[in-house]
């Protein structure tokens, strides 16, 4: 670095002493239940606190750090640990390992260039990037030596690497087939001898599971005090579940919401709770417990569910509570439930995941071709809509090719437009093709290419229209429903063209 590029990015903060962290002697830490430490002792070499059951740790001594940023970096911690979650702040503890490897952990404070070009090395995981700038901003804001705003504000505009904010929501959720679905079931409606408590209560996880959704961490944050009984005058039993949400912003311990169960699951909960306290005590407090009464950790409840799913038949790698969440939001999607209300029974923070669902889901648009496609009147308007023409691409000149471009992805081999090689269309190529009667689309065409693309730029309109608060009327969303119609309603046509060709070749 030159001495004019220092002196651009020096501030007052670099006349300032170097950090020494003097924090509390013990911090208070969000803790999910009460049976686990809530406070972090910040005066040994190794900081511990639990989640879910599970140790989480930072060891000081292995970070490999100089002797002034191991200071700055407890003092980040200690903040971290008393305003984020368990998991948030040992996601913060994994980017610092990451930090320890780098070329920036052997001095301090850095050059401007060498940080910059260590941070190509924290792009390629998202996590790692998000923990180093939080890290860098804390320090900013407390004028910390060696850290500047307007090298934050670099940082801040770094982007992670191979990362779609919209992957792991948009046509991701999974769920369970008519047959899964039955065998599950039946091993959840299965009678089991009253002395297999164990296995009562493994089967009474998959029984929650498959009503409520919950994730792991919320089946091991439950407490006996949270299922509640109410009988009615006229001898009736209700049963109530307080579930805890797990993933709820600036709350010290989390919220509490209530939800109905069935008869059927609350008596089993009932009589789950009478054989707990007899083995245990009346002083045993979680709903679920190992063999030495202590409340199951996070771990344990996915090794329980995964093994009945897999007695059920039912065997997805790396899916376990989050798939019998993906098949309750679809299945409440397919029933026509709105989003805010799925996002509401399954404790989203925003109703992103839930559009998802509805827009997305390959069920609901399956119900919708079936159920369009014998209407006389739609396939009326659908034969107005489209050319009525499929042709086979080897017939086609390259030069009536139709090609564009959908959700940044070049998309061509669609079909051929019928207007003169160089006439110029007014309408955009691919977008309009599908509504348009010049358009011929190819029998063994990319159109579910074409369908793959419009859903996932329709995704990000539904996401722009929730922050404007706008998600009724949005004309955009609107056209990309009629195109992915329309594609739909070709792909179809192409899938009934090429039988009916294999048809009369026999």
């Amino acid at each position: 670095m030159t001495k004019s590029a220092d002196q651009e990015h020096a501030s007052p903060s670099s006349y300032l002493p170097a950090y020494v962290f003097e924090g509390p002697a013990q911090v208070a830490i969000r803790t999910r239940t009460n049976d686990q430490p809530r406070y972090v002792d910040t005066r040994l070499s190794v900081w511990t606190w639990y989640d879910g059951g599970l140790a989480l740790r930072v060891d000081w001594a292995s970070l490999d750090l100089t002797p002034e940023l191991n200071e700055i970096a407890k003092g980040f911690m200690a903040y971290a640990l008393e305003k984020y979650a368990p998991q948030t702040a040992f996601m913060f503890v994994r980017s610092l390992v990451y930090l320890s490897n780098t070329a920036l952990a052997r001095y301090f404070p850095w050059d401007y260039q060498d940080l910059i070009a260590e941070l190509n090395g924290f792009k390629q995981v998202r996590q790692h990037l998000v923990g180093f700038r939080r890290f860098y901003r804390w320090a900013v804001d407390r004028g910390i030596k060696g850290f500047d705003s307007n090298i934050y504000l670099k940082i801040k505009d770094i982007k992670p690497e191979k990362v779609d904010p919209y992957a792991r929501i948009f046509l991701s959720q999974s769920g369970l087939d008519l047959d899964e679905e039955i065998r599950l079931l039946k091993r959840i409606e299965r009678e089991l001898p009253a002395g297999l408590w164990k296995d009562i209560q493994s089967n009474l996880m998959l029984h929650l599971g498959f009503e409520l959704g919950p994730r792991a961490i919320q089946l091991h944050s439950l407490d006996i005090a949270d299922f509640e009984l109410i009988k009615s005058a006229d001898h009736e039993n209700y049963y109530t579940l307080w579930l805890p949400m797990a993933k709820k912003v600036a709350q010290r311990r989390p919220e509490r919401r209530p939800r109905k169960i069935t008869t059927r699951l609350g008596e089993k909960i009932s009589e789950h709770i009478s054989v707990v306290q007899r083995r245990f005590g009346s002083n045993c407090k979680p709903l679920f417990v190992n063999f030495k009464g202590r409340r199951l950790s996070v771990s344990e409840i996915i090794v329980d569910l995964k093994q009945e799913l897999r007695e059920a038949g039912i065997d997805k790698p790396n899916q376990v509570t989050m798939l019998l969440r993906h098949h309750l939001g679809q299945g409440l999607a397919d029933q026509g439930t709105p989003a805010d209300m799925i996002a509401e029974l399954l404790g989203h923070n925003s109703t992103v995941a839930a559009r998802a669902y509805v827009t997305a889901t390959p069920n609901i648009a399956r119900i919708k071709e079936k159920a369009l496609g014998k209407s006389p009147s739609y396939q009326r308007i659908m034969r107005s809509l489209l050319t009525g023409e499929i042709v086979q691409r080897r017939d086609t000149v390259p030069e009536r090719s139709i090609r564009g471009v959908i959700d940044t992805q070049y998309i061509g081999d669609i079909g051929a437009c019928a207007l003169p090689v160089h006439t110029h269309c007014p309408y955009n190529p691919v977008y309009a093709c599908y509504t348009c009667k010049k358009f011929h689309p190819f029998s063994d065409g990319r159109h579910e290419q074409v369908k793959d693309a419009l859903q996932r730029e329709a995704q990000r309109f539904i996401d722009m229209a929730e922050q404007a608060g706008d998600l009724i009327h949005n004309r955009p969303l609107a056209q990309h429903q009629t195109t992915i119609l329309a594609v739909s309603a070709t792909i179809e046509r192409c899938r009934q063209h090429t039988e009916d060709a294999e048809d009369d070749a026999v």
